[in-house]
């Protein structure tokens, strides 16, 4: 009836709803222009109006995008040309009292007014005109004018645009000795400035920064930027700039100084809003030239020194204060992390005193979490989760955590005659250490990253009532490590898991139809290893990147790969040692462990990920998904768990989880629930323009 009724309107189109029609009907009404002063315009923005007299110039429209940002101030949003919180700010009026409805809709839903005569188009021409010459285009010019209507007003900025300035030769000081000499010359070599560049004042700053955290790093505790002095001579001809690096000529005696880290406190029950100090009752150790002051020995004095690359007698180093603070918050126990550096009392001397000061966290934490869960399937229902964790289980910055969780799920749906209901607890125990626990010694040779070992334990009982019950068991042994700021590596050597499963009578006549599906509701015990390795450029620490005031990277990758093997070395030592097969089914004599056949396959997928970004707010995000399993000797199909599937919250989100595959499938509602399209092969991509906020 209602598309019987909007046929009546030929020019509407026959998706809209009636009070979509209203409000568009309405919108006319809201334009707040009845409420303006007498002579006054609403502000419609600006608009930039570029003039190139020297030939065509590269980058408008980035100097167009940010030279909007410099313009203030912003329109009021418009809907279909009118203004419909202007009006609401008109129409409340003022507000008696500050809390009500009328002041919740002026001041949360209404905008003030922006006027023209709220705009300063000659002080914005020249924040533009500085602008321009800040990123190199020094003879360029803003002039405003201001064009006006009956109700609203724009100003143009007429920009005359002129090619940009380049460097030509960048010259910095020479050193007075060979010291000096030796780290002048590694500042040439990593500077973020080149000839031929774009002249540009923000670059500009970034490299004294640079140089700021590169001298630290060779010892000037006292260095500062400020110090450094550009001078530009943009007179040498044809379009180029001479740029000069000179030293400030009353630099402290300090500054130019070179520190070296004497003595080195580490205090690890630091109270902070006390600023307690070490006093009577704390005890002194000599830990790896570090002086260990304690009073409540909670942790073994090696962990943490192990930790801190701040060694006594090296020369003072940004980098290795910020490392030994990353790494002291890595470990996971401390709530405040600080370090202070403090001259040596002897006279005329070189040395820093440093002081590590460590707050710790509570040791033991409680968590309880409650959830509501509605899947895609139609389940909904209740659950909890209890999670334990100590976070210095061994006095060795080890974090245990225990965590229960239980779920109860209902199959709620008019069309399905006996819904189905499922109850699932869990109970899932893990250990992490940061450092290599291994048999053998491992040479970790980054001094940025912790590396961690991780032992886990985990049982969980999922019941579907009147179908079947699964009974799962898994243990593991693994690493995780981090190569770099963009690479990381995740490896189990142990990755044991086994399934019990319990049917009923009447989930079996389901099963018989299915072959595949039966083969997956079977006890199943998987003794495996698996390794992961990730690449993410949108992580990486690049130092002309870090430096940009470009803070977006226009080409980025991320790439997941992960390989997968079970049963071979169990396999193989059956074989070598004589063992004779323990089981026969369908004709095939299978290896057990514990009276129960073991999976054999090997699985490797990988998920590649492209990002283009042409400009800030715009970003294609292109992906690839790629699997393949293949079981083989002592399996026919792959484990349940193991196996691909497509759709969901982590796949393609418009279709229900595992609900994508090869084939067909008649849909019987009262088994709806067991849809299950998975295989041994995956294969799934997707493009996607993203608006960047």
């Amino acid at each position: 009836m209602i598309k019987h009724r909007l046929s009546r309107f030929p020019c509407v189109p026959s998706g809209w709803s009636i009070p979509m029609l209203l409000f568009v009907l309405l919108l006319p009404g809201c334009t707040a222009t009845r409420y303006l002063p007498p002579g006054e315009t609403f502000y419609n923005g600006a608009e930039i109006d570029f003039e190139m007299p020297q030939g065509n110039v590269r980058r408008r429209r980035t100097l167009e995008t940010e030279m909007q940002e410099y313009i203030v101030p912003k329109p009021n949003d418009k809907i279909l040309g009118s203004r419909p919180w202007v009006w609401v700010y008109y129409v409340v009026g003022t507000p008696k009292k500050e809390k009500g409805l009328r002041s919740f809709l002026k001041k949360k839903i209404g905008q003030e007014p922006v006027l023209l005569r709220d705009a300063t188009p000659e002080r914005s021409a020249k924040l533009l005109a500085g602008y321009l010459n800040n990123e190199g285009y020094f003879e360029s010019k803003v002039v405003p004018e201001v064009k006006k209507g009956k109700t609203q007003s724009t100003v143009i900025y007429h920009t005359e645009l002129h090619r940009p300035y380049r460097l030509q030769t960048i010259t910095y000081p020479k050193g007075r000795d060979s010291t000096y000499a030796a780290v002048l010359r590694t500042l040439r070599e990593k500077s973020i400035l080149r000839p031929n560049i774009r002249y540009d004042l923000e670059r500009l700053q970034a490299e004294q920064e640079r140089i700021e955290e590169e001298v630290e790093n060779v010892g000037f505790f006292y260095f500062d930027d400020r110090y450094l002095i550009f001078e530009a001579d943009s007179t040498v001809g044809k379009k180029k700039v001479d740029l000069r690096l000179r030293l400030e000529k009353d630099i402290p005696p300090r500054a130019r100084k070179i520190y070296r880290l004497d003595k080195i406190d580490v205090l690890p029950n630091y109270v902070l809003s006390t600023d307690t100090l070490p006093g009577k009752g704390y005890d002194t150790a000599l830990v790896n030239h570090y002086r260990y002051i304690d009073n409540k020995h909670a942790f073994r004095p090696r962990i943490i020194t192990d930790v801190i690359n701040l060694k006594k007698g090296a020369l003072y180093s940004r980098e290795a204060r910020e490392l030994s603070l990353s790494h002291l918050m890595g470990l996971g126990t401390f709530k405040f992390v600080n370090i202070k550096f403090t001259e040596s009392p002897r006279q005329d001397s070189s040395l820093l005193d440093a002081q590590i000061l460590l707050t710790p966290l509570k040791k033991k934490s409680l968590r309880a979490e409650v959830q509501a869960t509605s899947k895609s399937n139609n389940f909904v229902g209740p659950g909890v989760a209890f999670t334990f964790t100590n976070r210095n289980f061994l006095r060795g910055a080890e974090l245990f955590q225990l965590k229960l969780t239980s779920a109860y799920e209902v199959q709620v749906s008019k069309q399905v005659s006996q819904p189905v209901n499922s109850l699932e607890l869990g109970l899932e125990s893990s250990l992490t250490i940061p450092r290599f626990i291994t048999p053998i010694r491992i040479d970790y040779k980054s001094s940025r990253y912790l590396p961690k070992t991780v032992f886990k334990a985990a049982v969980n009982v999922q019941n579907r009532m009147r179908y079947y019950r699964l009974n799962s068991f898994n243990i593991g042994y693994g690493y995780n490590w981090r190569e770099s700021s963009a690479k990381s590596h995740e490896l189990f050597p142990i990755d044991i898991a086994y399934v019990e499963t319990k049917t009923t009578p009447k989930f079996d006549s389901l099963l018989r139809g299915n072959t595949i599906l039966a083969g997956s509701f079977v006890d199943q015990f998987i003794a495996g290893t698996r390794y992961s390795y990730t690449l993410n450029t949108q992580l990486s620490e690049e130092v002309a990147q870090k430096y940009e005031r470009r803070k977006f990277r226009e080409h980025n990758f991320y790439f997941n790969g992960n390989i997968d093997v079970a049963g071979n070395l169990l396999n193989s030592i059956q074989r070598v040692s004589g063992i004779k097969p323990g089981l026969e089914e369908d004709g095939r004599k299978l290896y057990t462990l514990f009276n129960s056949p073991y999976s054999q396959y090997v699985r490797g997928d990988f998920d590649f990920r492209y990002y283009w970004q042409w400009e800030r707010h715009s970003k294609l995000a292109t992906r690839a998904v790629a699997g393949i399993g293949y079981a083989y000797s002592n399996s026919t199909i792959m484990p349940y768990i193991k196996q691909f599937a497509i759709g969901g919250s982590n796949s393609i989100r418009a279709f229900p989880a595992r609900s994508i595959g090869p084939g067909s499938y008649l849909l019987d509602l009262d088994k709806a629930f067991f849809i299950d399209q998975r295989g041994d092969i995956k294969l799934e991509a997707n493009a996607e323009y993203r608006i960047c906020l």
